[in-house]
């Protein structure tokens, strides 16, 4: 018999740490970047070097996935926006890493990926 083991996900634990913290949690999420080959790599590191403080690239870059938290919503979503751009700001998704910041209560009032329009 098999016994679920209670499986959770990035943003369970995310949304945990924020209610438990009382903090707004941002996900950055660059598991694509690892995908990429050298070259493209390093084109899509230099280019967030403009954006991502010198202290942070590394971890953003480190790993699959960076969580930060922020005392205030309004901190927490103005940092990511400066940090990285919305998906429909990209010409090249490869540049793409994505962001979400969770509340306390679960929320996700901020997330740079934006859908595509449906065709017409």
């Amino acid at each position: 018999m098999l016994v679920s083991l209670n499986a959770q996900r990035v943003y369970e634990l995310a949304k945990y740490a924020a209610e438990s913290k009382n903090k707004f949690i941002a996900i950055i999420n660059n598991i694509k970047w690892s995908t990429l080959d050298a070259t493209k790599q390093a084109t899509v590191k230099t280019y967030y070097e403009d954006t991502i403080p010198t202290d942070e690239i590394g971890e953003v870059f480190g790993e699959h996935y960076t969580i930060y938290e922020f005392d205030s919503q309004a901190v927490a979503i103005d940092t990511m926006q400066d940090w990285i751009p919305l998906s429909t700001d990209l010409t090249d998704q490869d540049y793409f890493i994505h962001v979400q910041v969770v509340t306390p209560a679960g929320g996700i009032p901020y997330d740079n990926l934006i859908p595509d329009k449906p065709a017409e």
